[in-house]
């Protein structure tokens, strides 16, 4: 347990997406109730090519144990970097470091890897880390974590009936109808979109769905796609890398989607987030009446375009419109988590993830 006697602080918040696009800091304030909670601000920083390739095999499990350790290192040396970076226009009492998966499996295994050594040495301030681990060791998918600071969100601002939506790599909600809460993974968001623009034309992604947005999806295609045993897993679940890759496109595809051209190839992979991420709201007890989008995949105008038009009786709005940016969401989450555990609140909520018992998250690093 922490004794501090600061009734507010500023917490910055340290996010590395599975799209492994950038890292963001987002810095948040927060008092020791959680009832006021602020951003402040929000910045993304650059991954270099070479370790972006690096932390890529290793997610993909192409990479040695004594590899591992180096680009762990090398992770930690570039938080550290980017800490000195900022530390010359922010200030803050804390931080919260979510860290890059390079590998997860629901109630049984999650590792996030980058040091937290070189973010202290830069500036000496509680680092807390590893929040995951704390829920799967208690039976929990360690997935998703954002849900506990939409909760917040949710309860600060009168929010009763309404569900946030993640589009990261991977697309996760959270729904909340009064009492009943529900949150897992839907499925890909950009994560196959992205993998397959980078085999076919070496480019990390496609800027705005331009590419997509000239092909059409082919529906029987999509229809072989959500074959895939997650989409009939009922929640709590998670997913990943493991699950959505090149393979899955491969395999789930078949001879047809390779024989559409590339542009109904993006449009084809396009749709299958789309009509994943409807056909989990859909399956909800009660659709929600607004959903609140944020991440990456937010840029993506076709993406957004073909999940409101699987959804037409839902609002469909950015997170902006609540006063939290849709590309700071996560790096604040972690930010969030770290306040709630340097003020000793239990914001995990196991019924979401499915763990034995609610828990403190994370460690740290002082």
């Amino acid at each position: 347990m922490f004794k501090n006697s600061k009734k507010q602080i500023k917490a910055l918040g340290i996010m590395n997406g599975t799209s492994l696009d950038a890292i963001d800091y987002g810095l948040i304030r927060a008092d020791s109730s959680l009832k006021n909670l602020k951003f402040l601000k929000h910045q993304q920083k650059a991954i270099p090519k070479k370790l972006k390739e690096q932390l890529l095999r290793c997610a993909q499990n192409k990479t040695t144990t004594y590899e591992i350790a180096q680009i762990q290192t090398d992770l930690g040396k570039l938080y550290g970097k980017h800490i000195k970076e900022l530390k010359m226009e922010w200030s803050w009492d804390i931080v919260g470091l979510h860290g890059q998966t390079v590998f997860h499996e629901g109630k049984k295994s999650t590792l996030q890897i980058g040091i937290p050594h070189f973010i202290h040495k830069e500036k000496p301030k509680p680092v807390f880390f590893d929040f995951r681990t704390p829920d799967v060791i208690s039976g929990g998918e360690g997935a998703p974590f954002a849900p506990f600071f939409h909760n917040q969100i949710a309860k600060n601002q009168g929010l009763n009936f309404a569900a946030f939506h993640n589009l990261g790599g991977i697309s996760n909600l959270t729904y909340l109808n009064g009492t009943t809460q529900l949150a897992f993974d839907t499925g890909p968001a950009n994560i196959l979109l992205d993998a397959w623009i980078q085999k076919k034309k070496n480019k990390s992604f496609d800027k705005n769905g331009e590419i997509s947005s000239h092909g059409i999806p082919d529906p029987l295609t999509v229809n072989e796609f959500l074959k895939h045993p997650f989409f009939k897993k009922r929640p709590p679940k998670s997913t990943g890398r493991e699950d959505f890759d090149l393979e899955f496109v491969l395999k789930y595809g078949g001879k047809t989607f390779k024989q559409l051209s590339f542009e109904d190839q993006m449009a084809t992979l396009t749709e299958v987030s789309a009509r994943s991420i409807a056909q989990a709201y859909l399956k909800l007890p009660t659709p929600p009446k607004t959903i609140y989008f944020y991440g990456g995949g937010t840029q993506n105008t076709y993406l957004m375009k073909r999940i409101s038009q699987n959804l037409p009786e839902i609002s469909i709005e950015n997170s902006d419109t609540i006063g939290w940016p849709t590309q700071a969401m996560e790096s604040a989450t972690f930010a969030f988590l770290a306040a709630a555990r340097f003020y000793n609140k239990k914001v995990h909520l196991p019924q979401l993830t499915g763990a034995k018992k609610a828990c403190f998250l994370g460690s740290v690093y002082l």
